[in-house]
């Protein structure tokens, strides 16, 4: 397993980090797979086993506004929306990018979060990935493909959006441990985008207790939970 500091070397020497305060810093690396993202795109598209969980807020279920996969090595469990789900080994389709993802960054995931938007109407809400399982200094190494989505960032505990990236296809965006520590993410909704986007949010998950349920903000529209 590579320290913080030896990550942080690997990441500079590839492309410049953008800082968000709180030495909390990400990395925006393009173009990862190349022509392969667009057919593995439609692969996973087509072929993982999407659910959409529901929620209660404030005493009433409503649907994700989203769909979603739990992908990891076989018997790593994850619980999210209520519900443990456990991993089951990675489809073929997934075995050239989670070897890239490893030799971009040095880190070795065991696990892979997908959530698919069908359209900009699909949205993620205010959270932060700190879940105990995680350990105590989360990586997060989030890729992404189709449609470019903006990706919102706001100091926790404030209501101030601080920053907006947009993702692009085929690009992979790095989080340090500090930006779960300092910083919540969402993606909002952009009614005007027509056409879907994947993300594939890849985790080390080094606890060896039982999952637990992830922290989220539920405020406001309630179908902008997770």
């Amino acid at each position: 397993m590579m320290t913080v500091n030896s990550t942080i070397t690997r990441l500079n020497q590839r492309t410049a980090p953008i800082d968000l305060g709180h030495e909390a810093r990400l990395w925006l690396i393009p173009g990862i797979l190349g022509d392969a993202a667009t057919a593995l795109f439609h692969t996973l598209c087509n072929q993982l086993p999407w659910d959409r969980p529901r929620v209660r807020v404030f005493g009433r279920e409503h649907p994700v506004p989203r769909l979603t996969c739990w992908v990891a090595d076989q018997g790593i469990s994850y619980r999210y929306s209520g519900l443990t789900h456990e991993g089951r080994g990675w489809p073929p389709a997934l075995d050239a990018l989670r070897r890239r993802v490893t030799e971009l960054t040095g880190r070795t995931p065991n696990g892979a979060l997908a959530n698919l938007y069908r359209d900009g109407d699909d949205s993620m809400g205010w959270h932060r990935d700190n879940e105990p399982e995680l350990g105590a200094h989360p990586w997060v190494l989030s890729y992404n493909l189709g449609a470019a989505r903006d990706f919102a960032f706001r100091p926790y505990g404030s209501g101030r959006q601080s920053r907006v990236i947009a993702l692009e296809h085929d690009s992979l965006l790095i989080m340090s441990p500090e930006v779960q520590t300092h910083f919540e993410h969402a993606l909002p909704r952009r009614r005007r985008v027509r056409e879907a986007r994947l993300n594939l949010t890849f985790r080390e998950i080094v606890g060896a207790g039982p999952a637990r349920e992830r922290e989220r903000s539920f405020r406001q529209d309630p179908r902008a939970t997770s």
